[in-house]
């Protein structure tokens, strides 16, 4: 699988990097370490990296470093409930956070669902990684995101999945 990870990454990469703004590019642990980071880490460069806790965390560090010092930054993937995850966190040390659909479902009805959230969230801040929240369906989910800090955000609410062109054709006003 890391073999056909790494050919897909590259492949994406062929593409050229974005005028403006970051390309997030989704790689597993396995795909990454058959990567040299000198020859595709770039500033606009996000890895969200999938996956990483089939490995041990501190055999992705030194991978994870060497990327970071040709200029990309990291996001890990799917963070969820598992204690796990987290703990990964703590090792890895990513620019970003993503936090599974599973931490903020129904956020807006259970105070007990809010609270984790906000325990996770500080996981965030005491790392310095900025939390984007995965999966926002519901505008109460997205009031109490916004009121525990959240920044960033992904989901149906907030738009549809849709080709990074189209993406910019309507940033640049063109539709």
């Amino acid at each position: 699988m890391g073999e056909l990870d790494a050919a897909c990454f590259k492949a994406v990469l062929a593409g050229g990097m974005p005028g403006e703004g970051f390309l997030c590019v989704n790689i597993t642990a396995a795909g990454m370490v058959n990567l040299d980071a000198a020859a595709y880490a770039n500033p606009s460069l996000v890895i969200e990296l999938t996956e990483y806790g089939q490995r041990h965390p501190r055999e992705l560090t030194g991978v994870l470093e060497g990327w970071r010092r040709d200029g990309a930054r990291i996001a890990i993937d799917d963070v969820g409930p598992d204690i796990g995850q987290l703990r990964a966190a703590l090792h890895l040390r990513p620019d970003f956070i993503k936090l599974d659909r599973t931490l903020l479902a129904g956020c807006d009805r259970h105070s007990s669902k809010r609270l984790f959230l906000a325990q996770a969230l500080e996981v965030c801040r005491y790392l310095g990684a900025e939390a984007i929240a995965e999966g926002i369906e519901k505008p109460g989910e997205l009031k109490v995101l916004k009121d525990l800090g959240v920044e960033y955000g992904q989901g149906y609410l907030l738009g549809r999945p849709q080709p990074g062109w189209e993406k910019a054709r309507i940033m640049a006003g063109e539709g």
